[in-house]
């Protein structure tokens, strides 16, 4: 194409957009069929010059929406005001002047141009490199622009570099060498300032702090650039400030060091390290705040975002910050969007660390370690559109999680642990979700998911690719089938069936330890010591089980009543009777229970303490349980909390079904105490009797 006239789309009228990219045209001339044009795009032709008369047919005419492209032209000379009386949305002269005095020449030539954006400069990539010169922007002050572009430029100075941009509301670096400004005064109307891809090394607020209506501030992607040495307060007027993708080290973020006054979104992220020192007091208008990829902290060890009542979104992805207290996200009640991928929370506060955010639309939980989910974690999340608890340690989705989410349209719980799902949990999932992400779970496609396994298929039908990714992990024989795929003959009589065999063949089992095997446990036991089970090989009355901390009232009390009294017990008490020289524990079976008609039992928090307590009282029951010849009598010395008997449940269910006796000081209640002990003692050892 050489050149535009050759076109024939006037019969387009709504033609908005075209691109003439990489033709032959060396001319540019517009015809008027193309005025209505949003975007002509003429990069990479043969244009060399443009001359006044080729745009003439632009004067006056209504080209405010166009945006022309003439970047990869290599163009030598532009005729003085060959744009004059010419309006345009866009000027793009990227790449097109292969040396500094053409670019100066040039910018002095087009004066007269009415522009909305104007962009100049070098691709990184070209041979020919353009420095900045004194005045090479002079030209700048014959033209009515509002937002300037610089890409790709050798600057070393600043010097009369803002001589010419008091009208100008946005300025852009993007891509320079610049690493300092010179310091001068700036009188400017500037509401927009951006410096990217830049060797800064201090952030240039001698400058900015100049630009009193400054709006918008991004200083990003500036490898260089660690610190922040310089205070902001003077911008009084800043809505957007973003620091990302720099190297930044700030020991103390968001105090009187940046403006908070009118500020509406602040982003710190991937940097270096963000040090929160303060509770964002003076940000009340905040609406966004991104941390992400920073390494943070205070985050989820103090409320520190109490005061931001109007923020919407918080980004704390991969900041590796530890939540441990519940207030985590306290004041965030007009949230709308959380993220926390590649984070931590305490187990004992996913229950209530959500409760307050109930504008909640959209979570973001991706490699948090979860695994489980409390029923109450997201009972506060009516609003809540999209979940993501991918890539975390999940087994299972229990339906009572998502019960509350009754506006729930998206959830992803990819790359988890997740066997397969309930038929709640399916019920749950058929409602009301647009789309569901299940994939790269370890599945189980045994008849025990059949249920499971039928939905896949159901919702398979409906969207090919809902399980592209779900396979089999089990059985072995299906490993890496698809889910969609597996059609399962179960015959759950036969699983009943087997089931019931089961339960039958343990009942059996339970027969023959109690008629064979706890025989064959006494003989083993006592045939080669001789013994036989007779009455007369009682030695006594009873084996006295208490800690000894109670000895006291053992020697004092209970000794002298039965063995002094008429008639008198025998007892067996471990520091009279054991014998020396033998294992503690043959001294208890043997020469304490085995030889004891009954086992006198007396409870007391002491009792309840004393680990050898517990053991001889289960020693106790066991014997009875296998001979059922040793009688228990249990003794409430002193009043046992219900809290101390949770760890006792053998002891607790035992109590809870016998009589027990009580000792009491009152006298009277002592002579009925032991009238009931000398009763028991005197029945017949084979059962327990009632006191």
């Amino acid at each position: 194409l050489a050149s535009l006239s050759e076109l024939q789309v006037g019969h387009f009228p709504s033609l908005q957009e075209l691109n003439a990219a990489k033709n032959c045209i060396d001319r540019l001339h517009i015809p008027s069929f193309l005025f209505k044009l949003h975007v002509l795009d003429l990069r990479a032709n043969r244009i060399a010059k443009i001359n006044k008369k080729d745009l003439y047919n632009l004067r006056g005419a209504n080209t405010s929406n166009l945006s022309l492209i003439l970047s990869h032209n290599s163009i030598n000379s532009i005729d003085p005001g060959a744009f004059r009386f010419v309006t345009l949305q866009l000027l793009h002269l990227k790449g097109c002047f292969s040396h500094e005095d053409i670019m100066k020449a040039s910018l002095n030539a087009i004066s007269g141009l009415r522009i909305q954006k104007l962009l100049i400069g070098q691709y990184r990539n070209s041979s020919a490199k353009v420095h900045f010169k004194e005045n090479l922007l002079e030209g700048l002050c014959g033209l009515e622009v509002e937002e300037l572009t610089i890409m790709g430029l050798y600057i070393t100075f600043t010097n009369t570099f803002f001589g010419c941009m008091e009208n100008i509301t946005s300025l852009r670096f993007i891509h320079t060498n610049l690493y300092q400004f010179s310091h001068e005064s700036i009188a400017s109307n500037m509401q927009k300032f951006e410096l990217k891809y830049s060797a800064i090394v201090k952030t240039p607020f001698y400058i900015i702090s100049e630009l009193k209506n400054l709006k918008e501030l991004r200083i990003t992607n500036n490898e260089r650039l660690t610190n922040i040495d310089y205070s902001l307060e003077t911008l009084d007027k800043l809505e957007f400030l973003d620091l990302s993708k720099n190297n930044i080290m700030m020991r103390s973020c968001c105090d009187e060091s940046i403006p908070g006054k009118s500020l509406k979104h602040l982003n710190f992220s991937y940097n270096s390290y963000i040090g929160l020192r303060s509770f964002f007091l003076n940000m009340p208008h905040l609406l966004s705040l991104d941390l992400s990829h920073s390494k943070v902290d205070s985050v989820g060890q103090f409320p520190i975002f109490m005061t931001l009542y109007n923020l919407t979104y918080l980004d704390l992805s991969y900041t590796s910050c530890n939540f441990v207290i519940h207030c985590s996200f306290c004041g965030l009640f007009n949230l709308v969007e959380l993220r926390v991928p590649h984070t931590t929370f305490a187990p004992d506060i996913l229950a209530s660390v959500f409760q307050n955010l109930s504008s909640l639309r959209l979570l973001d939980m991706e490699s948090c370690g979860l695994k489980n989910l409390p029923n109450e974690m997201f009972g506060h999340l009516k609003r809540l559109q999209v979940l993501n608890l991918s890539k975390n340690k999940l087994m299972e989705l229990p339906a009572s999680v998502l019960l509350s989410l009754f506006a729930l349209q998206h959830l992803n719980i990819h790359s988890n642990n997740i066997q397969g799902l309930s038929n709640d949990t399916i019920q749950v999932l058929s409602k009301s979700l647009e789309k569901v992400d299940l994939s790269d779970n370890p599945y189980d496609c045994s008849c025990t998911q059949e249920q499971f396994l039928m939905w896949v298929r159901e919702m398979s039908i409906k969207n090919p690719n809902f399980s592209n990714h779900l396979e089999c992990k089990t059985p072995e024989h299906l490993q890496g089938s698809l889910l969609r795929d597996v059609n399962l003959k179960c015959s759950w009589t036969l699983i009943y069936i087997a089931m019931l065999l089961s339960v039958v063949i343990v009942f059996l089992l339970l027969l023959v330890y109690h008629f064979y095997l706890k025989n064959s446990f006494l003989y083993l036991c006592f045939c080669h010591r001789g013994y036989k089970k007779s009455a007369t090989e009682k030695t006594y009355d009873a084996f006295v089980i208490h800690s000894s901390l109670d000895e006291e009232w053992v020697r004092e009390e209970l000794l002298p009543e039965l063995e002094g009294g008429d008639p008198s017990f025998q007892l067996c008490v471990h520091y009279r009777n054991f014998e020396a020289g033998k294992l503690i524990l043959e001294n208890i079976f043997y020469n304490g229970i085995c030889c004891s008609r009954n086992a006198l039992v007396l409870l007391s928090p002491n009792f309840i303490e004393s680990k050898w307590c517990s053991f001889e009282f289960r020693l106790a029951l066991f014997w009875r349980f296998l001979e059922d010849e040793c009688g228990i009598i249990l003794i409430l010395l002193e009043p046992i909390r219900e809290d101390q008997l949770k760890h006792m449940y053998v002891l607790k269910k035992y109590l809870s079904s016998k009589t027990y006796l009580k000792w009491d000081k009152n006298h009277k209640e002592r002579e009925v105490f032991w009238k009931r002990l000398r009763k028991a003692l005197t029945q017949s050892r084979k059962v327990d009797v009632p006191l």
